[in-house]
């Protein structure tokens, strides 16, 4: 678990010196402007904070205590953290893209001898009512290889893009089959998104013009 920003910033080194020859000219792009990653203030309410984190933050910037995973690879600190209940991607320093996930139910977990069961519901799930105000409708869609829906959304205030998964419920429930889980990857640069999810750059192309469905494979 990471705790200091002192960690924060010797990663921001790391990340820069492993650009290669992208480092340079993202260092000469004119400093974009920072948006919230989604559902950030409704983090902070249950939290009881103002601890916000944007798409196009500096890492040396992150509240230390909202970071709970930051991987070593191969003895290198990594390119992802994990906050409280969102992962974000640094690649050179900045944070580009951000992961969620939404399931209906909990998992069960085991603590102090006390078995928390699978169907306890996760109030977060009701955020996906909120999917169309702070992501954007729904602009295009394709059915991946076991023909699960991925949709695009775009905030048009913003200019967030957002490929969110509609997924098989991830833990069981009485009404499992019902309520699917949602992955919604969000980002403000396309190099960027669809160095996460492959499917970004076409579905963004669908958003500018509409017409039809396909299927997307896996690699």
């Amino acid at each position: 678990m990471v705790r200091s920003i002192l960690s924060l910033a010797a990663l921001a080194t790391v990340a820069l010196v492993a650009a290669g020859p992208l480092a340079p000219v993202l260092a000469k792009e004119p400093r974009r402007t920072m948006v919230l990653i989604p559902f950030e203030n409704e983090r902070a309410t249950d939290r009881g904070d103002r601890a916000l984190v944007s798409l196009n933050e500096d890492i040396t910037r992150l509240p230390g205590f909202r970071v709970l995973e930051l991987p070593v690879v191969d003895g290198r600190l990594g390119q992802h953290a994990k906050l409280d209940d969102v992962e974000i991607y640094f690649p050179f320093g900045t944070v580009v893209v951000a992961t969620a996930e939404f399931n209906r139910y909990r998992p069960a977990l085991v603590a102090s001898g006390v078995t928390t069961p699978e169907s306890m519901l996760d109030p977060r799930y009701d955020r996906v009512r909120e999917f169309d105000r702070q992501l954007g409708r729904v602009c295009a869609s394709e059915a991946d290889y076991d023909g699960n829906t991925i949709e695009m959304r775009i905030n048009a205030a913003n200019k967030m893009m957002s490929v969110v998964h509609v997924l098989p419920a991830k833990f069981r429930g009485p009404d499992a089959a019902a309520s699917p889980s949602y992955r919604v990857v969000s980002g403000l640069d396309m190099r960027f998104l669809k160095m996460k999810e492959p499917s970004a750059d076409d579905l963004y192309r669908k958003c500018l013009h509409p017409g039809g469905t396909r299927l997307t494979q896996k690699n």
